[in-house]
C-alpha cells in the first residue's frame, strides 16, 4: 500500500478498492441507522457477527457476497439497492459529472 508523508506524519493513500469499501461501509451504516437498527441488532437479524459487521461499515475489510446479502436481507432490502445507493454515495463526484456534461441537460 503506498505511504506518503505530510509534514513528519506518516498517512496511507486509499487504494481505489479501500475506496469502495468505505463507500459501502457507509451506505450499510447509514441504512442500519435509517432502519433504527443497532449493530447488535442488525448483526442478530443479518446472522452476521457484530465484529463482521463493525469492520464492514468502517470499511476496513471486503465484505463477500453472502455477507453483503445477509446484511441488505436484515436490512429489508436487496442488495441490488445497497449498490445503486453506493454508487451515488459520491456527491463531488456527481457534481464534477454535472459540470462536465453541462448540468442538468
Amino acid at each position: 500500500m503506498p505511504v506518503g508523508t505530510a509534514c513528519t506524519v506518516p498517512y496511507r493513500v486509499a487504494e481505489p478498492r479501500e475506496a469502495e469499501n468505505i463507500t459501502l461501509g457507509r451506505v450499510l451504516r447509514q441504512l442500519r441507522k435509517d432502519a433504527g437498527l443497532s449493530q447488535g441488532e442488525l448483526a442478530e437479524r443479518s446472522e452476521v457477527p457484530v465484529t463482521e459487521l463493525q469492520r464492514v461499515e468502517a470499511g476496513a475489510v471486503e465484505a463477500d457476497w453472502g455477507t453483503l446479502r445477509h446484511l441488505a436481507y436484515g436490512l429489508g432490502t436487496s442488495l441490488a439497492e445497497v449498490f445503486r445507493l453506493a454508487e451515488f454515495d459520491h456527491p463531488e463526484e456527481e457534481q464534477q459529472d454535472q459540470r462536465d456534461h453541462g448540468g442538468d441537460q
